[in-house]
Protein backbone atom coordinates (compact mmCIF):
# COMPACT_ATOMS: atom_id res chain seq x y z
CA UNK A 1 0.00 0.00 0.00
CA UNK A 2 3.12 2.55 0.91
CA UNK A 3 4.87 1.67 -2.55
CA UNK A 4 1.21 2.11 -4.61
CA UNK A 5 0.83 5.61 -2.73
CA UNK A 6 4.60 6.44 -3.38
CA UNK A 7 4.19 5.55 -6.69
CA UNK A 8 0.78 7.71 -7.48
CA UNK A 9 2.44 10.54 -5.66
CA UNK A 10 5.75 10.34 -7.99
CA UNK A 11 4.01 10.16 -11.02
CA UNK A 12 1.53 12.89 -10.04
CA UNK A 13 4.70 15.06 -9.30
CA UNK A 14 6.07 14.08 -12.85
CA UNK A 15 2.75 14.88 -14.46
CA UNK A 16 3.10 18.61 -12.98
CA UNK A 17 7.00 19.07 -13.46
CA UNK A 18 6.15 17.83 -17.15
CA UNK A 19 3.50 20.53 -17.23
CA UNK A 20 5.10 23.15 -16.48
CA UNK A 21 7.77 22.33 -18.73
CA UNK A 22 5.61 22.34 -21.79
CA UNK A 23 3.35 25.67 -20.25
CA UNK A 24 6.12 28.10 -20.14
CA UNK A 25 9.93 28.55 -21.53
CA UNK A 26 12.41 30.95 -20.51
CA UNK A 27 15.65 32.04 -21.94
CA UNK A 28 17.85 34.46 -19.89
CA UNK A 29 21.12 37.31 -20.72
CA UNK A 30 22.42 40.24 -20.30
CA UNK A 31 21.52 42.86 -22.92
CA UNK A 32 23.63 46.23 -23.17
CA UNK A 33 21.72 48.85 -25.29
CA UNK A 34 24.78 51.27 -26.78
CA UNK A 35 23.80 54.08 -23.95
CA UNK A 36 25.36 51.84 -21.87
CA UNK A 37 22.28 50.21 -19.93
CA UNK A 38 22.81 46.91 -18.59
CA UNK A 39 20.08 44.37 -17.98
CA UNK A 40 19.18 41.01 -16.85
CA UNK A 41 16.23 39.89 -19.70
CA UNK A 42 14.30 36.80 -19.20
CA UNK A 43 12.42 36.10 -22.00
CA UNK A 44 9.13 33.99 -21.51
CA UNK A 45 6.79 31.99 -24.41
CA UNK A 46 3.87 30.82 -22.96
CA UNK A 47 2.02 27.93 -23.98
CA UNK A 48 -1.75 28.54 -25.14
CA UNK A 49 -4.37 28.97 -22.74
CA UNK A 50 -1.50 29.42 -19.87
CA UNK A 51 -0.85 33.13 -18.24
CA UNK A 52 2.12 34.26 -16.10
CA UNK A 53 1.66 36.58 -13.39
CA UNK A 54 3.31 39.86 -12.97
CA UNK A 55 4.95 42.07 -10.42
CA UNK A 56 3.85 43.04 -7.23
CA UNK A 57 0.29 41.34 -7.14
CA UNK A 58 -1.60 42.03 -3.84
CA UNK A 59 -1.00 38.89 -1.75
CA UNK A 60 -3.72 36.06 -1.02
CA UNK A 61 -3.62 35.91 -4.80
CA UNK A 62 -0.87 34.28 -7.36
CA UNK A 63 2.71 34.27 -7.07
CA UNK A 64 4.34 37.54 -8.25
CA UNK A 65 7.17 37.54 -10.30
CA UNK A 66 9.99 38.74 -8.46
CA UNK A 67 14.08 38.64 -8.65
CA UNK A 68 16.23 37.70 -6.14
CA UNK A 69 19.84 38.13 -6.45
CA UNK A 70 21.80 35.29 -4.09
CA UNK A 71 25.18 36.41 -5.09
CA UNK A 72 26.48 40.01 -6.54
CA UNK A 73 30.54 40.53 -7.26
CA UNK A 74 31.24 43.47 -9.49
CA UNK A 75 27.35 44.08 -10.30
CA UNK A 76 24.82 45.71 -8.03
CA UNK A 77 20.73 46.54 -8.51
CA UNK A 78 19.11 49.51 -10.38
CA UNK A 79 15.48 49.41 -9.29
CA UNK A 80 13.39 46.50 -9.04
CA UNK A 81 12.18 43.71 -11.51
CA UNK A 82 9.73 45.34 -14.22
CA UNK A 83 7.54 43.24 -16.63
CA UNK A 84 7.30 44.21 -19.94
CA UNK A 85 5.03 43.31 -22.89
CA UNK A 86 0.93 43.06 -23.10
CA UNK A 87 0.10 42.98 -19.66
CA UNK A 88 -3.96 41.96 -19.16
CA UNK A 89 -5.82 43.13 -15.98
CA UNK A 90 -8.68 41.78 -15.07
CA UNK A 91 -10.90 40.16 -12.02
CA UNK A 92 -9.94 36.67 -11.62
CA UNK A 93 -12.45 34.42 -10.55
CA UNK A 94 -10.06 31.75 -9.34
CA UNK A 95 -8.78 33.73 -7.11
CA UNK A 96 -11.48 36.41 -6.44
CA UNK A 97 -9.76 39.39 -7.04
CA UNK A 98 -7.90 41.98 -9.86
CA UNK A 99 -5.06 40.09 -10.61
CA UNK A 100 -2.36 41.65 -13.82
CA UNK A 101 -0.70 38.41 -16.02
CA UNK A 102 0.58 37.97 -19.62
CA UNK A 103 -0.75 35.69 -22.43
CA UNK A 104 2.08 34.15 -25.16
CA UNK A 105 5.40 35.89 -24.02
CA UNK A 106 6.41 38.24 -21.28
CA UNK A 107 9.61 39.90 -20.06
CA UNK A 108 10.94 40.44 -17.23
CA UNK A 109 14.15 42.98 -16.87
CA UNK A 110 16.49 43.58 -13.84
CA UNK A 111 18.56 46.20 -14.62
CA UNK A 112 22.10 46.20 -13.15
CA UNK A 113 24.97 48.17 -13.06
CA UNK A 114 28.77 46.59 -13.27
CA UNK A 115 30.52 47.93 -10.53
CA UNK A 116 34.12 46.09 -11.50
CA UNK A 117 35.84 44.90 -13.97
CA UNK A 118 34.81 41.58 -13.78
CA UNK A 119 31.83 40.58 -12.34
CA UNK A 120 29.79 37.28 -11.03
CA UNK A 121 25.83 36.98 -10.70
CA UNK A 122 23.95 34.13 -9.08
CA UNK A 123 20.08 34.95 -8.77
CA UNK A 124 16.74 33.88 -9.83
CA UNK A 125 13.45 34.77 -11.38
CA UNK A 126 10.50 33.55 -9.54
CA UNK A 127 6.53 33.29 -11.07
CA UNK A 128 3.40 31.80 -10.65
CA UNK A 129 1.45 30.33 -13.77
CA UNK A 130 -2.08 29.23 -14.25
CA UNK A 131 -4.37 28.21 -16.75
CA UNK A 132 -8.26 28.99 -15.85
CA UNK A 133 -8.44 25.57 -14.59
CA UNK A 134 -5.68 25.03 -12.34
CA UNK A 135 -1.97 26.73 -11.23
CA UNK A 136 1.67 25.10 -11.34
CA UNK A 137 3.86 25.21 -8.40
CA UNK A 138 5.84 28.32 -8.00
CA UNK A 139 8.56 28.04 -10.63
CA UNK A 140 12.11 29.51 -10.79
CA UNK A 141 14.59 30.75 -13.70
CA UNK A 142 18.13 30.09 -12.47
CA UNK A 143 20.66 32.45 -13.65
CA UNK A 144 24.10 32.39 -13.05
CA UNK A 145 27.02 34.20 -15.31
CA UNK A 146 30.43 35.52 -14.55
CA UNK A 147 32.86 37.47 -17.04
CA UNK A 148 34.06 40.68 -17.92
CA UNK A 149 31.73 43.63 -17.85
CA UNK A 150 30.64 44.45 -21.14
CA UNK A 151 32.56 47.22 -22.90
CA UNK A 152 30.06 50.18 -23.76
CA UNK A 153 30.55 52.09 -27.04
CA UNK A 154 31.73 55.43 -25.98
CA UNK A 155 28.15 56.79 -26.41
CA UNK A 156 25.98 58.16 -22.63
CA UNK A 157 22.38 59.39 -23.09
CA UNK A 158 21.66 62.90 -20.90
CA UNK A 159 18.10 61.91 -20.09
CA UNK A 160 16.45 58.67 -19.76
CA UNK A 161 14.67 57.11 -22.80
CA UNK A 162 17.65 55.28 -24.72
CA UNK A 163 16.35 51.19 -24.99
CA UNK A 164 16.93 48.63 -27.16
CA UNK A 165 14.71 50.28 -29.81
CA UNK A 166 15.86 53.68 -29.71
CA UNK A 167 19.92 53.25 -30.89
CA UNK A 168 21.78 56.45 -29.07
CA UNK A 169 22.96 58.81 -32.50
CA UNK A 170 25.79 61.32 -32.51
CA UNK A 171 23.04 64.37 -32.88
CA UNK A 172 20.02 65.31 -31.05
CA UNK A 173 17.43 62.65 -30.55
CA UNK A 174 13.87 63.83 -29.20
CA UNK A 175 13.77 60.03 -28.48
CA UNK A 176 16.59 59.31 -26.36
CA UNK A 177 18.13 62.60 -25.67
CA UNK A 178 21.40 64.27 -26.91
CA UNK A 179 24.32 61.68 -27.10
CA UNK A 180 28.22 62.50 -27.73
CA UNK A 181 31.04 60.91 -27.33
CA UNK A 182 32.74 60.34 -24.59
Amino acid sequence: MKKLFLTILTLVSATIVMAQNDAIKFTSEIVTTPCGKTAIVFKGSIAPGWHVYSTDLKEGGPVSASFKATKLDGVELVGKLKAVGHEIDKFDNMFEMQVRYFENEVKFVQVIRFTKPTYSIEANLNYGSCNDKTCLPPAQVIFKQQGNAPKITGKTCHKEGCNDKQRCKQKEDSKCGKCKNK
